[in-house]
């Protein structure tokens, strides 16, 4: 009986704790859902408070109207509105680019030349961020023209062509200084193709031709006698008389007679006198081009050399014609050219007595006579040749060759004096 009794008295007491176990939890919720709810409520206001703020700012900054000062007058707009949009809107308040100019001034393209300046709060703005410049309230912007900008261009060095003088009068002519181009500068546009001169690089050097009449020593009495257009056949008879007389004479030889007969003209140099080039061909060397006239003095001086191993720059041009623009297409070839004092006018064949007054009513210390040995009949030369020797002799004269007349007036160049050509102007 008394464990029943203790059973039954246990069971009221489990449900009443069970109860109490479910009121606690029952009474515990209440505040938790409070609270709950409460976060959320605050949340959303929070929420609610930012967007109305974002959307505060985002209507602040895109749709609120302002005043901009653009080239001191008042704009309004908007706070979306960039720069870029300002300017189209308002076709670039009147501003433009500048042009595109060419080296000389010319207009290439109108608006070709540096974009419109646009200045933000004294700041340049490029172009590039004009679409990422926006505009605050009071800003100041200036809008100006683009400067005129000139084209790109390369540069380029051209030579200036010497000049050239000659002095005339003398018998003997011969570069004093050899020429030499300049060098300019240019500019050459990219887009015109204009060719601009721009500063000197080098000045040209001017050729110089001088002419002088050789003037043997005071107390000298010499004389040169000359033959042209040889070797022929009237060479070998010439050369015995002179042989025969122990007098040297200079033959001005024509290159294709030297091929012909190369054993005529060494015996002219065995014979100690000198040989000359009087062209190859024997043309007036004025009416050809630099090219022919080139071909035709080197074919003399190559021929020369062929025939005889002589070798020499000196040249008696055909006709004695030479002009200044003939010099200035050979200087470096020749070293002078040879005329004459005294023209026997053989080659007319006006008798041996002509011939032989015109030497001696003529004849001085230093004279240079011109006579023939071929292009044609020289037999009055042959003939009267031994008697101007002798009558020279007389009169106390001594025979000398071309470069031996050169040394002894003592005033040429070196490289007249040597018989080559002239060197260029830094070597002399």
């Amino acid at each position: 009986m008394g464990s029943q009794k203790n059973i039954d008295d246990s069971e009221p007491v489990r449900g009443r704790a069970s109860d109490d176990v479910s009121e606690r939890m029952h009474d515990s919720g209440a505040p938790r859902n409070r609270h709950t709810r409460l976060i959320a409520v605050v949340s959303l206001l929070c929420v609610l408070a930012v967007f109305i703020s974002c959307g505060a700012w985002y209507w602040w900054n895109s749709y609120r109207r302002f005043s901009v000062y653009i080239n001191n007058e008042s704009v309004m707009v908007t706070g979306k509105q960039s720069l870029a949009s300002l300017l189209e809107s308002h076709d670039f308040f009147g501003a433009q680019a500048g042009a595109l100019k060419s080296l000389t001034g010319k207009t290439l393209e109108a608006h070709g030349g540096e974009a419109i300046v646009v200045k933000h709060n004294s700041t340049r703005i490029a172009s590039s961020l004009f679409n990422a410049t926006y505009l605050h309230a009071d800003d100041i912007i200036t809008v100006s023209n683009g400067h005129d900008e000139t084209e790109g261009h390369t540069v380029e060095d051209k030579a200036i062509p010497y000049a050239a003088t000659m002095k005339s009068g003398g018998a003997v002519q011969f570069i004093a200084q050899q020429g030499e181009d300049g060098k300019q500068e240019y500019w050459v546009g990219k887009v015109s193709g204009e060719r601009v001169p721009k500063k000197i690089i080098a000045q040209p050097k001017t050729l110089e031709i001088d002419s002088i009449n050789p003037r043997p020593p005071a107390g000298k009495k010499v004389i040169a006698l000359t033959f042209d257009d040889g070797p022929s056949q009237y060479s070998t008879p010439i050369l015995q008389i002179l042989s025969s007389k122990g007098v040297k004479a200079t033959f001005m030889d024509i290159g294709n007679q030297s091929a012909r007969m190369p054993q005529i003209e060494q015996q002219m140099l065995a014979n100690g006198n000198q040989v000359v080039s009087h062209s190859y061909s024997h043309p007036d060397l004025t009416k050809l081009s630099r090219d022919a006239l080139r071909k035709e003095l080197n074919s003399g001086f190559d021929a020369i050399k062929t025939a005889s191993n002589s070798t020499t720059r000196m040249l008696r041009a055909p006709y004695g014609s030479f002009t200044k623009e003939t010099w200035m297409n050979c200087s470096d070839i020749i070293s002078s050219n040879i005329l004459w004092t005294i023209d026997t006018q053989d080659w007319k064949q006006p008798g041996e007595n002509a011939i032989k007054h015109e030497v001696l009513s003529k004849a001085y210390s230093g004279a240079i006579v011109l006579m023939h040995d071929g292009g044609g009949n020289r037999t009055q030369d042959v003939h009267v040749l031994p008697d101007i020797i002798d009558s020279l002799k007389s009169q106390g004269y001594q025979f000398v060759t071309m470069n031996e007349l050169i040394a002894m007036d003592g005033s040429f160049p070196d490289w007249v004096q040597n018989n080559v050509a002239a060197p260029e102007p830094d070597a002399q």
